[in-house]
Formats: C-alpha cells, structure tokens, sequence
C-alpha cells in the first residue's frame, strides 16, 4: 500500500512539475528585416520574408507545421506554410525565413494597394492561421493572427 502510494506522489510531482515548466509565452513577431523573390516556376512566384521572431521562453520551441494566410493592406497576398519545420532558439531574437506561396495576380493586387510604400507610406503586414509548436513532448496547436505597420525603408534598406 505504501508503494502504491509513493508511486502516486511521484506520478502526481511529474505531471506538476512539468506542466508549470511547459506554460508557452506568446511568442511575438517583432517586424520583417528582408523581403526576397526566389525562383519563379509556372506562374508561381514563391516570396521569402526574413521575420524577427522573439521566444521568451526558457526553452527552445520547435515549429512543427502550419499555414497561415499573408495580407498586404488588407488584400490577400498569398499562404505560407511549414512543412519542414523549424527551432526558435530560447530567450532569443532571431531572423527565420518566412516562404509565401503567391501568383503574378495576386502580387499584382497586393502591390497596386501598397503604391504608397513607394513614397515612404506603412505597409500593413497581416499573418493568419495556426502552427503546430512543441517544446519537449507537449505539442500544441497555436492560433496566429497579428497585423504589423512596416516602414519600406526597413525592408528596402534606404
């Protein structure tokens, strides 16, 4: 009976130890530092976003998969997705690739609404969707949706 007993203080001392250390910080989205086209195939026109990306929490968290729909302006500019997946280092800012899967048409929509980043006007960046993180063995599905003003001077290095 003993036994039994200190099994269940044991089982009952991990499971809180390592729910208060897995408690996620909101990971935040610090800005956008580079703005690059990779190779065009079939009409497709793949746009690499270098993102800062801050992790405070006290262990590296890795992402997993997602998808997230990318609004320029508030006009639809394409999906993004993780496949591969990658590691946000902890309690680190860092610059992550961002790859956004778009079309001649609708680059064209989302850069005829932003003429006015061509005079020093904000451009509204808008991430929507949700990834799949996980530090250790907890996995768990994380809604995105924040929008950032950003100056074109910070993306065209002027």
């Amino acid at each position: 009976m003993i036994h039994l007993m200190n099994n269940y203080c044991f089982l009952a001392l991990i499971l809180f130890f390592t729910s208060s250390c897995v408690g996620f910080k909101e990971i935040k989205f610090e800005g956008v530092e580079a703005v690059r086209i990779a190779e065009i195939k079939k009409g497709d026109v793949p746009i690499l976003l270098d993102i800062k990306i801050d992790n405070p929490n006290r262990f590296p968290i890795k992402l997993k998969k997602g998808e997230a729909d990318v609004f320029v302006n508030n006009q639809f500019l394409g999906t993004s997705s993780i496949d591969d997946g990658f590691t946000l280092e902890k309690s680190k800012t860092g610059i992550y690739t961002l790859k956004i899967n778009t079309s001649f048409t609708l680059l064209s929509k989302a850069a005829l609404s932003s003429l006015g980043a061509l005079i020093g006007k904000e451009i509204s960046l808008r991430i929507d969707g949700e990834i799949v993180v996980k530090a250790f063995a907890v996995r768990k599905k994380m809604d995105i949706d924040f929008s950032k003003p950003i100056k074109p001077s910070s993306i065209l290095n002027i």
